[in-house]
């Protein structure tokens, strides 16, 4: 919704972007569509590890120290067992970057709501976290975490399973659905078959990058550089297209070239590719115009039920480069 709550301005005109541990430009579907947005902006600044896109988009960046430099914040793993956990500073800044709570504290003081952010560093932050708790900054030494209890907690089935539903109960006719108007089975709808060179584009992810941001590491671009466009072998045979041979596939939002795998692995009617390539940022060397970006060629359609993106609803042709 971001884009288009800039461009009509709804609720309110928006002059400022700070982004922080989030990639609208290869994140959300449609990135003309949320370029054409980022230009109406006064100024964009960007919290970062790296040149991300949008970091390399933006007027400012303002670099983040890596994991290895910096104490983050307090976190909690819940289970039978739950406990919180802390990853600790355990070298230096190598460079000229700050912790983003440091980050977020000077900005704040510079534009007079320095009261806001009353720590002086991360780990103070996380000293005030840990008030009430039991615990102290000190009790993640040993093992970077702490347990709330060595008993395991576990659902008492006398007193009776509870969710957090109306009911209390797990509902197939959902109330909640219901109430708002939306049916809890929607009668089914059948979905077109596509001809000729059209398919429904799906994307997905890969064990070795998270998101979009491990594209550029020298490790990780080495084990996968770029993403191929999975395609039907039928499909593939009666378009001309060869497994490793280079296709052009577009939607109406844009168009890229991309390596194919054609395999026997996947659906007629669908084209597959993995999220988070096709980078622009040109000083990201090992990830700059690798493969095709999926939010490229994805519409920006909301799902009205969830409010998620519908990321599955994009139809693309496909045809040998």
């Amino acid at each position: 919704m971001l884009p288009n709550a800039i461009l009509n301005e709804d609720p309110y005109p928006v002059k400022a972007l700070f982004v922080y541990r989030f990639e609208p430009l290869m994140s959300m579907p449609d990135s003309n569509l949320t370029k054409k947005a980022l230009d109406k902006l006064d100024l964009i600044v960007t919290i970062d590890i790296n040149y991300s896109d949008i970091a390399w988009y933006s007027d400012v960046i303002l670099p983040e120290s890596i994991y290895l430099e910096r104490t983050d914040c307090v976190q909690q793993a819940n289970g039978q067992k739950p406990q919180m956990f802390l990853r600790r500073q355990a070298v230096p800044p190598r460079y000229d970057t700050r912790d983003w709570a440091v980050i977020a504290k000077q900005i704040g003081e510079r534009i007079g709501i320095g009261e806001f952010f009353p720590y002086q560093d991360s780990e103070d932050l996380v000293r005030w976290q840990l008030e009430g708790t039991g615990f102290t900054l000190e009790d993640f030494d040993k093992s970077g975490f702490v347990a709330y209890t060595d008993k395991q907690i576990l659902w008492d089935r006398q007193e009776g399973l509870k969710f957090k539903t109306p009911s209390k109960k797990i509902e197939l006719k959902s109330s909640l659905l219901e109430n708002a108007g939306f049916p809890s089975f929607p009668p089914y709808a059948a979905i077109p078959s596509y001809k000729d060179n059209q398919f429904r584009l799906i994307t997905g992810r890969n064990a070795l990058h998270t998101h979009v941001s491990t594209q550029n590491n020298a490790y990780l671009s080495e084990l996968m550089p770029e993403n191929m466009l999975w395609i039907n072998s039928k499909r593939a045979s009666a378009l001309g297209i060869k497994n490793g041979g280079l296709v052009t596939v577009a939607s109406k939002n844009g168009s890229g070239q991309i390596k194919a795998l054609v395999t026997d692995f996947i659906h007629p009617d669908s084209v597959f590719m993995l999220h988070g390539f096709g980078h622009q940022a040109q000083l990201a060397a090992r990830s700059y115009n690798k493969g095709v970006s999926d939010a490229m060629l994805e519409e920006n359609i909301t799902d009205t039920v969830g409010g998620s993106p519908a990321l599955h609803d994009t139809i693309v042709t496909v045809q040998a480069a």
